[in-house]
């Protein structure tokens, strides 16, 4: 093998290694996005696990049970089923995701509000 192979091998292999490890650092970023939202007053990151977690603990025990796992599910579930057939459609998906993204907006929008009224009182102080 020559010099000029070996050193065509070894760019080669290197040009691998970061093309992986720029796909790894992607896939990395991207699942830290869907694991951390905010909380519901906007302010900070909370995971949604732990939100989730607390609607599922009926009890306030710090233990979800099967029952409240499935009542948790069923009550989302048919919250999607907007036509009540006992399926969610493409259609009832995309619904429930554009009526997430609309309170989203409308919350952000209030806390401006908030935000400006707070203001207006400081400064009028």
């Amino acid at each position: 093998m020559t010099d000029s192979n070996f050193s065509l091998i070894l760019d080669s292999l290197r040009y691998c290694m970061k093309t992986i490890l720029k796909l790894v650092l992607g896939a990395c970023l991207l699942l830290s996005f869907s694991v951390f939202a905010h909380d519901k007053d906007g302010h900070g990151k909370k995971l949604m696990a732990v939100d989730n977690f607390q609607k599922m603990d009926a009890d306030s025990d710090k233990k979800v049970s099967k029952e409240e796992w499935l009542k948790f599910h069923d009550t989302m579930f048919a919250d999607m089923d907007k036509d009540g057939d006992g399926m969610i459609s493409l259609e009832e998906l995309k619904g429930k995701q554009m009526e997430k993204r609309d309170k989203m907006k409308e919350k952000a929008k209030e806390n401006q509000k908030q935000g400006k009224k707070k203001n207006q009182t400081t400064t009028t102080e």
